[in-house]
């Protein structure tokens, strides 16, 4: 049964606490101001060795945004995983304690943000001895990296998207959960049967016309499957749009075509020896696909690192059931054609492609040197709240030193980014409620055969809420937005209300001893759910999040399990 829920009925009422001594509420002025945000971006700095650089000041680094120079306000460096340095000043290091000297008050560090790392396991570009190999490198990477303000979380893809396990700090947890998934099935052993009975049917064939079909047939499966893999990225980074922190991905497989099948395409020309068999290869060219890919992670801020499983592999057709073929697969051709588009969103999200590597651990420990040692610049930009792209390039202006960052980004509006977190927080949880929000849920009511009404009550307190006076009244503006997730995973739209509040000055002075209530009312199933409600003040962008668990049951009211 699908997820239903619908906005039925939305009302904002007064509700005055008990009086307190009555104060005077100055009514103040109102002046609109422009949209100014700061667009940050963590860079990784390395020598002409691969180093890392430490010791740069923000006067060291040129940022350009589609081809205008841009000032850099914001800057912190982190050194080891601790912050060595804040805008223009040095952080100090606590001096020793000294047994004749008292002990100077503690002061608290400032703190970093946390870094969110998603082990994505491409089951369906995989063959088990080569995933179970790189997974033990992963797990001995777990155990050392994981842990504090780092979290992983795990997910695999077998056309299936599966979360293995959410984010967490348990670096144990996390490696148990890698080892676990040794023993489950991989699909690359598929697709090397495939290719194997493809070949044989080239071989077999007596002229181009009689094979291409099965070329052809071959490359659309290809393309069906690389589809799949495109919407399971898409659909973990867009659920990360509205985390804050780092946020990592780390995807493992053996390669992921650029143009699906272009190697038989090439086998086929050189067995019939005749043109036109690669050209028609163009046509799968999936690079769009991949495009897509780096605009979403740029836009959520998620830095890629693609891992090669298949590592210092040998030409497949020197194998012994292949020698009797009647060409060669052409290598080179094969294997650019499956790591191009693993280098491509690598580089152009910030992070690094690993390939040709039987033992993945140095290049593990680097992705640990990347978010323990790197640069924060922030600068500062008016912006027309489009949700434009654009083009960034960050330069380190001493010689010989090379800076490593995204390459663009989406500048958001204050919408989308409100869309974005509410929607994240259905999956991650999200505690941040500046405007004191309240939520209350009422009980279910039957709506037809299979749909209850489940009423909410949300509380502001007036005192939250920022307004403005326009001649004898004062006016502000609330808006809301729901979404729910029902125990299957299945969504539902996201709903938006707006609440205009207004009042006389009478009324606002009584109002901020009081909350302003939204009664709202949704059309659920029965069985597990979880809502996201975000509310945000339309003056000053703040925002609330909060998230309930509700459970509508199909009993009648006297039959339903107690709640505990």
């Amino acid at each position: 049964m699908p997820l239903a829920v619908s906005l039925l009925f939305a009302t904002a009422l007064f509700a005055q606490k008990p009086k307190e001594a009555p104060t005077q509420v100055p009514m103040g002025g109102f002046a609109k101001s422009i949209d100014v945000t700061v667009t940050n971006l963590d860079v990784v700095v390395t020598d002409s060795k691969g180093k890392r650089v430490t010791g740069l000041k923000k006067e060291d680094f040129e940022v350009i945004e589609d081809g205008l120079q841009q000032l850099v306000t914001n800057f912190f460096a982190v050194d080891g995983g601790k912050l060595t340095f804040v805008g223009d000043e040095p952080v100090p290091t606590p001096a020793p304690a000294v047994a004749s000297v008292p002990a100077p008050v503690a002061v608290a560090p400032i703190p970093l943000p946390k870094t969110r790392i998603v082990i994505f396991v491409d089951n369906l570009h995989l063959t088990p001895f080569n995933r179970n190999r790189v997974l033990k490198n992963v797990q001995d990477w777990v155990r050392q990296s994981v842990g504090g303000d780092v979290e992983a979380m795990v997910v695999t893809f077998d056309r299936a998207l599966k979360v293995r396990r959410k984010f967490t700090n348990d670096a144990r947890d996390v490696a148990d959960v890698l080892r676990q998934i040794e023993d489950i099935s991989a699909m690359g052993l598929t697709q090397v049967s495939e290719r194997k009975d493809l070949i044989q049917s080239i071989d077999d064939a007596q002229s181009m016309s009689q094979a291409e079909p099965r070329v052809r047939q071959y490359a659309l499966s290809m393309v069906n499957d690389l589809q799949f893999t495109f919407d399971a990225m898409k659909t973990t980074i867009n659920q990360l749009a509205g985390v804050e922190g780092r946020k990592i991905m780390l995807h493992v497989s053996e390669g992921l075509p650029q143009s699906p099948g272009a190697e038989m395409f090439q086998y086929l020309q050189d067995k019939f020896q005749q043109g036109g068999a690669t050209l028609a290869s163009f046509e799968f060219d999936k690079t769009s696909g991949y495009i897509g890919i780096v605009q979403a992670a740029n836009a959520a801020g998620v830095t890629l690192y693609t891992f090669d499983a298949s590592g210092l592999s040998v030409d497949s057709t020197m194998s012994a059931e292949n020698r009797t073929s009647a060409a060669r697969i052409n290598n080179f051709l094969e294997r650019n054609n499956l790591q191009s588009m693993l280098t491509l969103i690598a580089e152009e999200t910030g992070g690094q492609a690993v390939l040709n590597r039987n033992d993945l651990t140095l290049s593990l420990n680097e992705v640990t040197q990347d978010f323990t040692s790197y640069y924060s610049l922030g600068y500062r930009s008016l912006r027309s709240g489009s949700d434009r792209p654009h083009k960034v390039d960050v330069k380190v202006k001493r010689k010989g030193l090379t800076a490593r960052a995204r390459r663009s980004y989406v500048e958001k509006s204050p919408e989308t980014r409100v869309i974005e977190s509410v929607t994240s927080a259905l999956y991650f949880a999200r505690d941040d409620n500046p405007l004191a929000v309240g939520i209350e849920v009422g009980q279910p009511v039957p709506a037809d055969r299979q749909n209850y009404l489940v009423p909410f009550k949300i509380r502001v307190p007036y005192s939250r809420i920022t307004t403005y006076p326009e001649g004898t009244r004062v006016r502000g503006r609330l808006l809301f937005y729901f979404i729910v997730v029902d125990a299957s995973g299945k969504e539902s739209d996201l709903a938006t209300q707006a609440a205009p509040v207004e009042l006389t000055a009478r009324q606002f002075e009584a109002a901020q001893r009081g909350d302003f209530i939204y009664d709202v009312k949704m059309l659920m199933i029965p069985g597990s759910q979880k809502l996201s409600l975000a509310v945000r003040d339309e003056i000053t962008n703040t925002v609330s999040y909060l998230q309930k668990s509700i459970f509508v049951s199909a009993l009648p009211p006297s039959e339903a399990p107690a709640k505990k």
